[in-house]
């Protein structure tokens, strides 16, 4: 787990500040990011990060504080970040707008704001952002500055602002304030991708219901993920540790893990990654941007591809799954020998096996593949991605060109004729129409499903 924003420097742990942070770790914390919201506190947490190992630093100003900051505030941040340590700073932070307690009077509120989000294009640092009732203030003032990297602390906006959010290059995190009994965070986190979320505590502050009116602390972020998980269903708790944690890596620059899966579980579901190969080159494929390569979490680029005894070596080391699933990061059906050879032995352990597809696969081998996957493979599914050939070469870009829309169309009609569970399915782009494609689906004897676009620029 990771805790994307704390304040352990805070006067609330000068009693215990070690114990709090050692238990935390010992519970499961992998890595804490500790918030700077004033001079004073961003140097205090620029020294704790630097007794400690797995806490990074944010430095930065806070609204309430903008305007008590002394006019060479902006060079003390610099001269913090560009320091010996400064290499623990991972962000500038916590800065913003608050409009609710009016601590300092909005127009010094927005300058300061401003200020610092100049300074980090300036460094090329991801900013931690504080807003409250001052949502349409805050993103306009985010658009014009350039700033496109950065996270909306413990966010308190609407769907639509935080899509908006999103599109500026922003993740959206969710503290305690997500597990109370009123809360409209749920509806929010359900509306967006999972590839831009992260979690937090905001300790002391914040505290889970569970805890609701007690001192907040960092291992309490077990609780933010629980709801997460709840909401996001079927994603379990290790799937939503695994994706935030993942995601709080991607924008504060942390280690990531580079070492490619062969195999790799998400829900119920294990699958298997056989190639980093494919005949499309799909715009929105995962395989693209900062965090290209990464599944759910999971990092998918293979050194070499895997033989089939490598594949069933990695099974057997796995547990707890209620099936297996060809899909990886590439396409399945490019290493087909191997993929019929693997299904096969699974089918004899009676082990439910499905194959997720671009649906290339017959063309790519030039056999009726439906006919070789009978008795084989109980489910399929297709990526259909489009509603004419004209959308499917702009989005997918086939290796095959236009024929490849025809290939999958027939490769789809071809597994329902097999008698294999088939399921068509597209991404929810603007230039998807999905009624149509449900319609195609249908009319195939498929079923239809719309999967969630998931940003992967940042």
């Amino acid at each position: 787990m990771i805790d994307s924003h704390a304040h352990l420097d805070f006067p609330q742990y000068d009693s215990d500040r070690d114990e709090v942070i050692l238990t935390g770790f010992v519970s499961g914390l992998e890595a804490v990011i500790n918030i700077g919201t004033d001079l004073e506190t961003s140097r205090r947490s620029l020294e704790l990060a630097g007794r400690y190992e797995h806490i990074c630093a944010t430095v930065g100003i806070h609204p309430h504080d903008a305007q008590a900051c002394p006019g060479d505030y902006l060079d003390q941040l610099r001269k913090m970040i560009k320091s010996d340590s400064g290499k623990k700073i991972v962000a500038i932070g916590e800065i913003g707008l608050d409009y609710h307690r009016d601590l300092s009077p909005r127009d010094i509120q927005r300058q300061v704001f401003s200020e610092q989000l100049g300074l980090a294009e300036e460094l090329k640092l991801p900013v931690v952002v504080h807003i409250r009732e001052s949502m349409a203030d805050a993103l306009q003032i985010i658009a014009e500055s350039g700033v496109r990297s950065g996270v909306l602390h413990s966010f308190p906006g609407n769907i639509d602002e935080a899509r908006r959010g999103i599109e500026l290059g922003f993740f959206i995190s969710f503290a305690g304030p997500i597990t109370y009994p009123k809360s409209s965070r749920p509806e929010v986190a359900a509306a967006i991708p999972s590839s831009r979320i992260l979690v937090e505590t905001d300790s002391p502050y914040l505290t889970p219901q569970v805890f609701r009116g007690k001192r907040n602390r960092p291992e309490n972020v077990k609780f933010v993920i629980a709801k997460l998980a709840e909401i996001l269903a079927p994603y379990a708790f290790e799937d939503i540790e695994r994706i935030t944690s993942h995601n709080a890596r991607r924008l504060f620059n942390l280690l990531m893990d580079n070492n490619g899966k062969i195999v790799y579980k998400i829900r119920r579901s294990l699958y298997i990654n056989l190639t980093n190969r494919c005949t499309s080159n799909c715009h929105f494929c995962i395989r693209h941007g900062k965090s290209g390569g990464y599944v759910a979490g999971h990092y998918l680029f293979l050194k070499s591809e895997p033989s089939s005894s490598d594949v069933l070596a990695a099974i057997d080391k796995e547990k707890e799954y209620d099936e297996i699933v060809f899909c990886g990061l590439g396409e399945p059906t490019l290493r087909l020998e191997e993929m019929l050879k693997i299904a096969g032995i699974l089918k004899k352990r009676q082990i439910p096996v499905r194959l997720n597809t671009n649906g290339h696969g017959s063309l790519i081998n030039r056999i009726d593949l439906p006919r070789k996957l009978k008795g084989l493979v109980d489910r399929v599914s297709v990526s259909l991605d489009a509603q004419d050939p004209d959308i499917y070469v702009k989005l997918c870009r086939p290796d095959h060109g236009r024929e490849a829309y025809e290939a999958v169309l027939i490769f789809i009609r071809g597994c329902v004729a097999n008698g294999i569970a088939t399921e068509a399915s597209v991404v929810d782009l603007p230039e998807v129409d999905l009624e149509s494609c449900r319609q195609i689906a249908l009319s195939l004897g498929a079923a239809f499903r719309i999967r969630k676009f998931q940003p992967t620029s940042q």
